[in-house]
């Protein structure tokens, strides 16, 4: 079936690449960022085809990272005939808007980092970037900028920590105006020679200076769709080459099952296509075959209404137990890396066999959670206590310190994996220990109701759910009005 080439726009970008003089700038935007990153390799597959002997470096858009893309391409190649410069600069094109959503997750990621030098330099330079984002200039006072960004998206208590991040950006690196000018000013200057700079950037701001000032001085191309049913047609296309080039057969259906869960960008699109490939019983893709993934895929487990519970998400967990209990089996934990056997056995129409495996599972995290929040106030562990702290951390300090013997204390023994324990630990900080207790003391009461007759399981569980609920959100789900 013929369809439409998502990589159409590119030809002006080919063309460029394989001819001398090159054109000294290339433009690349995208709505996606596969797409765009696909674009970029494919204008470099072409320029190594022209210049056997060229050289291809590729730089990230940070302060050095722009100053350093510029001074390649403006500088003759001492081992090569010519060369390509690729700089991912979708930083340095964003707008002024910034969002309270973009800075939780930005401080999330970093309270969660660690130790890890690599990973907080990249999320302090990201910082930085919101700050230009912003139109906020850090300078000399990061407290300052940090305070007028948080106070801007209401997030005034998280001022402090994001100073700690601004004020850890290297000096060399400070400022993305400064790399915006830099980049400017090439654009101005440059003219055609044996070098290319090719910038490509994800859902740049269109009315921002630089994207306006890149369009009129370089050959661009944009790789955005108008609508969500381009989108679909672009997808269906990659598809179809993906088929071609793994040299299977993908019936059309199969396209329309993947783009219909409402995944609309390549990434997620062609790896669900990947595994139905390599899963299929022979050289053809079938939309029965795509229905049955995605049926599993979406398939709920024991082990997500008990982090449902845990995380407080009660009207999650809800829903999930409602999904659990009207369904043909059930299997308790969600696999991982691995495919699933067999689901552990049959229900009957009111979940019979699922509702006492649920309830273990239930008690047994609660258990868990409570020993791990005991031993964390007995212990007065440092930082441990209403504080997360990441995996890497907690085994290597929170974990012994707990383990560690101490006079007057029993020796803490809890037989469960790190990762295990980790996640009962971060759910923990959610809870009081008395919480806990209360909760595990409800769980052994809707045990003896059902088997003293009080009432069925999934009803008393319900109800014990529901009481834990807000007064509000109890009375709508109770009067069906959440669905």
């Amino acid at each position: 079936m013929k369809r439409p080439d998502p990589f159409a726009p590119l030809a002006p970008l080919l063309a460029s690449a394989r001819t001398t003089p090159l054109h000294p700038l290339l433009f690349l935007t995208g709505d996606d960022d596969w797409i765009v990153a696909e674009g970029a390799r494919r204008v470099a597959a072409v320029f190594r085809e022209a210049f056997r002997e060229g050289e291809v470096t590729a730089y990230e858009a940070t302060g050095e990272g722009v100053k350093e893309a510029v001074a390649d391409a403006a500088t003759i190649a001492l081992f090569a005939t010519n060369r390509l410069v690729v700089l991912e600069a979708t930083e340095l094109f964003r707008g002024k808007g910034l969002t309270a959503e973009e800075l939780d997750a930005l401080l999330d990621e970093a309270e969660e980092a660690g130790d890890d030098a690599r990973l907080r330099a990249r999320l302090a330079r990201k910082a930085s970037a919101l700050a230009a984002a912003a139109g906020v200039t850090v300078g000399d006072d990061p407290e300052e900028a940090a305070r007028r960004i948080a106070g801007r998206v209401k997030r005034a208590d998280r001022a402090g920590a994001l100073a700690v991040l601004l004020a850890s950006v290297p000096r060399s690196e400070e400022g993305a105006q400064t790399a915006l000018d830099a980049l400017l000013d090439f654009a101005q200057r440059a003219g055609a020679s044996d070098n290319v700079l090719l910038v490509h950037a994800v859902l740049p701001d269109a009315q921002h200076r630089a994207t306006q000032s890149l369009r009129r001085a370089a050959r661009a191309a944009d790789l955005s769709v108008p609508d969500e049913a381009a989108r679909r047609e672009r997808l269906a296309a990659l598809g179809l080459e993906r088929a071609i080039e793994r040299k299977v057969l993908v019936e059309p259906e199969v396209f329309d099952l993947l783009s219909g869960r409402g995944r609309l960008f390549a990434r997620p699109f062609l790896s669900d296509l990947d595994r139905l490939i390599d899963t299929a019983a022979g050289p053809r893709v079938t939309g029965e075959e795509a229905a049955r993934q995605i049926a599993d895929e979406s398939k709920e487990y024991g082990s997500d209404f008990v982090e449902a519970v845990a995380q407080r998400d009660l009207l999650q967990a809800l829903r999930l137990l409602a999904k659990l209990l009207s369904g043909a089996t059930f299997t308790a934990f969600r696999p991982w890396g691995e495919r699933e056997d067999a689901p552990a056995g049959k229900k009957g129409p009111r979940g019979e066999a699922a509702f006492f495996p649920l309830l273990g599972l239930l008690a047994a995290e609660l258990r868990r959670m409570l020993a791990l929040r005991a031993a964390l106030e007995e212990r007065a562990v440092p930082s441990a206590v209403g504080r997360r702290t990441d995996y890497r951390g907690f085994v290597d300090r929170v974990l012994p310190a707990l383990k560690a013997p101490r006079e007057g204390l029993p020796p803490f023994s809890l037989e469960a994996h790190p990762f295990v324990l980790h996640k009962a630990y971060l759910a923990a900080l959610g809870w009081t220990a008395e919480d806990l207790r209360r909760a595990l003391m409800g769980l052994e009461a809707i045990d003896r109701g059902v088997k003293s007759g009080a009432g069925t399981g999934p009803e008393l569980l319900e109800a014990w759910l529901l009481s834990r609920l807000p007064a509000s959100p109890a009375r709508a789900v109770a009067s069906g009005r959440v669905g």
